[in-house]
């Protein structure tokens, strides 16, 4: 028995030795989480291109709150003052709630859309900083396996490399 047992550890440190194994791999690996979005979020770059666009559309945004006010108050009118006005004067105040509401409608999707556009494209344009700096840090950090913080259920702070990530983007040029 105690033959086979030396025959089976000779023939594994071999065979570890004939595929270039060391005894660094064959410790522990070194497992990081990082939050994606969070990290990019955090640079400085992406934080004041998302504010020159919200800036960018806040006429738009001026707009819809115009259009949502101004059928707030029509219809406030109409429950006023209903019981005084005519029948045709109630139908036209009700028109110009449902117009009124209708255009908000379509100026608050086409604001929604244009911003959800304009944020992905400076997604996209930080995607490689954002890369580079994840693989610098995983070489400073000699991680081995890097996870998503969303799909991990728990980590320990100082597993969690985000913030790492996110001060290599603001040192970036």
């Amino acid at each position: 028995m105690k033959f086979n047992f030396l025959k089976t550890l000779l023939l594994t440190l071999l065979l570890s030795l004939s595929y270039g194994v060391t005894a660094d791999d064959l410790k522990s690996p070194r497992i990081a989480v990082l939050d994606w979005q969070g990290a990019l979020m955090e640079s400085n770059k992406v934080k004041e291109e998302f504010k020159n666009a919200d800036q960018q559309m806040s006429a738009e945004q001026s707009r819809a709150r115009q259009l949502a006010e101004e059928a707030r108050s029509l219809q406030e009118r109409l429950q006023r003052d209903s019981s005084i006005m005519s029948e045709d004067e109630r139908r036209k105040i009700s028109q110009q709630v449902e117009q009124k509401a209708q255009e908000y409608q379509f100026v608050a999707s086409r604001l929604q859309k244009q911003l959800q556009e304009v944020r992905q494209e400076i997604v996209e344009r930080h995607r490689p900083s954002l890369e580079a700096a994840v693989n610098e840090v995983i070489e400073e950090y000699k991680v081995d396996l890097l996870l998503d913080r969303q799909a991990v259920a728990f980590a320990k702070p100082q597993f969690d490399l985000t913030q790492a990530v996110a001060d290599k983007l603001n040192k970036a040029k």
